[in-house]
């Protein structure tokens, strides 16, 4: 589920989308909760594994989706906004094996790396950071996709985290 601006081509999730998940592996890109929701009741019912991906708010759009009753094996969420994912959940019961992927200096105000931390501890050992520290160039808009936030638009290691964790569900 891609970030506040939908599914562009800049973002993230859809920049990546023909690199994440690799041979045997379907990805859809939606920005809808519901039709999250549905998509994987769906599949686990076909017998599918099933990992729902967000980036930034699409991270609370998952949290959505999962409080709507969508079967996941695992979730990985992108430089989320963690508060409001734990805040739309209610409960860390709820969630499923979780991986954070963010990095280190994201200055975005909505998703601070030092919430990672107590996302972590909330989820009572169900969540686990991969954090990203690549370099790039100073940018305007501290939530977007050319800054840290958007890991400088060099993708590999965070592409390589996500694709790892879809391996191991």
């Amino acid at each position: 589920m891609p970030g506040a601006g939908g599914a562009v081509p800049i973002d993230f999730l859809v920049r990546n989308q023909n690199r994440i998940g690799g041979p045997g592996v379907s990805v859809i890109v939606t920005t809808s909760a519901g039709e999250a929701a549905s998509l994987s009741k769906s599949e686990a019912a076909k017998g599918r594994k099933v990992v729902l991906v967000g980036m930034s708010r699409g991270t609370i759009d998952v949290a959505s989706a999962i409080a709507s009753g969508a079967k996941a094996d695992g979730v990985v969420l992108v430089s989320g906004a963690y508060d409001n994912v734990r805040a739309t959940l209610g409960a860390p019961s709820a969630l499923p094996r979780t991986l954070l992927v963010h990095h280190r200096n994201d200055e975005c105000n909505s998703t601070p790396p030092a919430a990672a931390a107590s996302f972590i501890a909330w989820s009572g050992g169900k969540a686990y950071v991969s954090w990203i520290s690549n370099r790039g160039s100073l940018v305007p808009n501290p939530c977007g996709p050319r800054g840290a936030h958007g890991f400088f638009m060099k993708d590999g290691a965070a592409v390589s985290a996500i694709n790892g964790f879809i391996r191991s569900r």
